[in-house]
């Protein structure tokens, strides 16, 4: 069982990179995190003060809905899908998180581009980087299986198509 950390920006697009993962790691049983850091309090105040957590408004319905969808759309796969999140922005205290959660793999696409979601929202980039755990940074694509039927009709497309060429000339 493979335990493997997915950003997030609570948006559609972090379940695409969760469910391409699956894809990729075949029939292995994962627990998936899926990941947002943000940003320490810096004041006392901030502290002190009684406020919402940054996530809150952010852990939607359809966030929730999502999660559950993929855990029964692939339940050979998805043993565990959950929401974490960090406070803080150095490489130490994101080993810290990934020594505590038992983290083996981090999904961290070539194309991933951070989207901030909240004035405290933290960039993983160097976090990621930094971490000594492997990077899902490439896919394997789904590829289009052709059928006979469909090659009989490009065949006969191209013969029709070289028939029409050797008339004109």
């Amino acid at each position: 069982m493979r335990n493997v950390l997915v950003p997030t920006d609570f948006s559609p697009a972090s379940f695409d990179l969760a469910e391409k993962a699956i894809h990729t790691m075949g029939e292995q049983v994962l627990n998936i995190t899926l990941f947002h850091a943000f940003q320490m309090p810096f004041f006392v105040n901030d502290l002190i003060r009684k406020q919402r957590q940054p996530y809150h408004d952010l852990l939607t319905d359809a966030f929730r809905n999502n999660c559950k969808q993929l855990k029964q759309q692939y339940p050979k796969q998805v043993n565990t899908i959950v929401f974490k999140h960090l406070y803080g922005n150095t490489p130490a205290v994101f080993r810290n998180f990934v020594d505590a959660n038992d983290i083996d793999l981090i999904v961290y696409p070539d194309q991933y581009e951070f989207r901030q979601v909240h004035p405290d929202s933290v960039n993983p980039d160097t976090m990621f980087k930094k971490s000594r755990v492997p990077l899902l940074r490439q896919f394997k694509s789904k590829r289009r299986v052709i059928t006979l039927p469909e090659i009989t009709a490009v065949e006969e497309e191209a013969i029709a198509l070289l028939k029409m060429l050797n008339a004109t000339s």
